[in-house]
């Protein structure tokens, strides 16, 4: 094969990896829903289904010379997705179910680490590539910062790998890296984090809608065998990368907490459609350093929206819409969204 040839396909097949994403992070909520009602009997299907629907949708808009790398994109992440969720299925013991879960990781992302939620404690599991001891002693939620925002949340988190995100003890183990990012996806069960997945990785993206669906099978899957939550009393907290610290979140008030549970929500389907519905003018914006040139009607329509239905409502709010383009359009590189770009809202 060709220079040409080779640099046209790993092209197309950025492009695509990109849409897929995107699809998931729009029809991850859903998913999600119909796996926690009707685990087991219709796990299959659910995956053939959301796959297919995704194939359809990206051969419609890709062109010919992205067929060849959509096609095998698509095989590898639905057959991954399927056995990853058969070997959740099943596990016999809590030791297996453990470490199954991190093992599931592979390919998803570099390393993984599981912490179980007890009596107000992070109880350190199993782990995947870590280089450092396996032991440490149980670690206060309330210490790491991060992790209790997971577990109020009941959504993913993603922050910096340092130690006032972490703790100390989890730092230890698992290691600060300046400028690094880690992930955490609570696995819910009975409306409560039982646990929490660790993931990062060092030189390739985190793969996060795969590994915050396979911790909500995780979570089916317990729930299904009558398992028992850790018994904390730990509700509703979102996160979004940048947000109010733990302390400031604690102080709101629940209808607060639920709005920005809405605006995270809002701010990352508007996100994942423009990436998805969108995908030329992202690329075109992206290579000109004018992602707000090339997508001036979608992101003012979201920033239209943000001002009228979430600003105005509460003081505390922050501008998730902003952080969004910035994380997922943008790829976390300000100068992407162009000069002309007018900013956060707040």
């Amino acid at each position: 094969m060709n220079e040409p040839t080779t640099a046209l396909l790993d092209d197309a097949h950025g492009a695509v990896r990109d849409q897929l994403a995107a699809a998931w992070q729009l029809h991850i909520d859903r998913i999600q829903e119909v796996v926690a009602a009707k685990w087991p009997d219709d796990i299959d299907r659910i995956f053939t289904e959301a796959m297919s629907a995704l194939a359809v949708r990206l051969e419609a808009q890709c062109s010919r010379q992205a067929i060849e790398s959509l096609a095998a994109v698509h095989r590898e992440l639905s057959e991954k997705l399927n056995q990853r969720v058969r070997r959740l299925r099943d596990f016999e013991t809590e030791y297996q179910w453990g470490n199954t879960l991190v093992e599931t990781t592979q390919g998803f992302c570099d390393r993984a680490a599981l912490f179980t939620i007890e009596t107000g404690a992070l109880h350190f599991e199993a782990a995947r590539n870590l280089t450092s001891a396996m032991a440490m002693e149980n670690v206060p939620l309330n210490s790491a910062p991060a992790f209790a925002h997971a577990a109020k949340s009941k959504d993913a988190v993603i922050a910096m790998r340092t130690k006032g995100e972490m703790s100390d003890p989890i730092a230890s183990l698992l290691g600060e890296a300046e400028g690094r990012k880690f992930y955490l996806f609570p696995v819910v069960t009975r409306g409560r984090a039982r646990a929490i997945l660790y993931a990062d990785a060092e030189d390739r993206p985190v793969e996060s809608a795969a590994l915050e669906l396979l911790a909500t099978v995780a979570g089916a899957v317990l729930e299904s065998r009558s398992a028992t939550p850790d018994g904390s009393n730990l509700v509703n907290i979102a996160d979004s990368g940048n947000k109010p610290k733990v302390s400031s979140w604690f102080s709101l008030s629940r209808e607060e907490q639920e709005l920005h549970l809405k605006a995270q929500r809002f701010a990352r389907v508007h996100v994942a459609g423009i990436r998805l519905h969108k995908s030329e003018k992202v690329k075109e914006g992206r290579a000109g350093h004018a992602l707000y040139t090339s997508l001036k009607t979608e992101i003012d329509s979201g920033r239209e929206v943000f001002m009228r239905d979430f600003l105005p409502v509460s003081p505390t709010m922050v501008d998730y819409l902003h952080l969004e383009l910035l994380r997922t359009l943008a790829n976390e590189n300000a100068e992407l969204l162009g000069s002309d770009y007018p900013g956060p809202m707040v």
